[in-house]
């Protein structure tokens, strides 16, 4: 296999949203990276059409939150193939990303899609990872017809996108039920969610959907004894599925705990913010 030339470049902060922001190109694809932050570092994977911008309401004290774009969203690339949005060259890439970007020891943390990757990335790449959390995310589909209906929902949903268009998406997305409890968030901050998903490209969601989506990850929720790092997973009352997965599949497992946001839904980080960055900063300076 080609090896994959690495580059990175600290933007002039000027130009750049955020005091650090970085352009890390692996190979044929640039990722988008920002800190905010001083301190022991906390690499950040966001969620489905998200992006960095997600954690903005979330305070780590002491602690720096390397905000990575995933492939095909926010500042990162969108290419056209798909290769590049399959699990095995997403977690590739973005070992190349944090080690270039942080180093080889720093704490991981994911929400949905995002929580999905961290989990397999501690995984695979668990003697780096000196603390996981996982938020609102799953371990995989166990039984293959279950997952095979999901691979066709997700082709589903990929060709609707691609139809349609972004904006359709950003809708149709925000009045899932499992973003229901988001409704009561205040205007300013539903807007700032769908601004974020009408920023995405149909190509690089339908991409995602069939490289890296929910049936497509393997299932590993018998792999958890596995994990070498101390592992937090939070999820929110109100989002039944995720706090089941909590209460089924996390609690008990050693060296993992578990906690659950009153008053929450599937984004705990955005719906309860204070909660979240209290939960989990308790967690890290355990």
């Amino acid at each position: 296999m080609k090896q994959k030339y690495t580059t990175c470049v600290i933007m002039d902060p000027e130009m750049a949203v955020y005091k650090n922001s970085m352009r890390i190109t692996v190979g044929d694809c640039t990722y988008g990276v920002s800190v905010i932050g001083d301190g022991e570092p906390i690499v950040c994977f966001h969620g489905f059409s998200e992006s960095g911008n997600t954690w903005d309401n979330v305070k780590l004290v002491n602690h720096a939150m390397y905000r990575i774009d995933c492939i095909g969203h926010g500042q990162s690339d969108k290419p056209r193939p798909l290769e590049p949005y399959t699990i095995p060259a997403m977690l590739e890439d973005m070992h190349t990303v944090i080690n270039l970007a942080v180093g080889d020891k720093y704490a991981l943390m994911g929400y949905s899609m995002g929580a999905r990757l961290a989990l397999l990335y501690a995984l695979q790449y668990g003697d780096e990872v000196q603390a996981l959390v996982l938020e609102s995310g799953s371990v995989g589909i166990a039984d293959e017809t279950e997952r095979q209906a999901r691979v066709d929902s997700d082709e589903a949903l990929a060709q609707n996108i691609e139809s349609l268009d972004s904006a359709w998406f950003a809708n149709m997305w925000a009045n899932v039920s499992i973003f229901a409890s988001q409704q009561s968030l205040p205007d300013a901050v539903k807007a700032k969610i769908q601004a974020r998903r009408q920023h995405n490209q149909v190509h690089a969601l339908a991409n995602t959907l069939r490289g890296s989506g929910q049936g497509i990850m393997p299932y590993v929720g018998d792999e958890l004894h596995r994990l070498p790092c101390r592992t937090l997973y939070v999820s929110g009352f109100l989002d039944t599925k995720y706090d089941g997965i909590r209460q089924s599949v996390f609690e008990g497992q050693p060296n993992v705990t578990t906690h659950c946001i009153e008053g929450a839904g599937h984004n705990t980080h955005i719906e309860q913010p204070e909660e979240f960055s209290k939960v989990v900063l308790d967690f890290l300076r355990d």
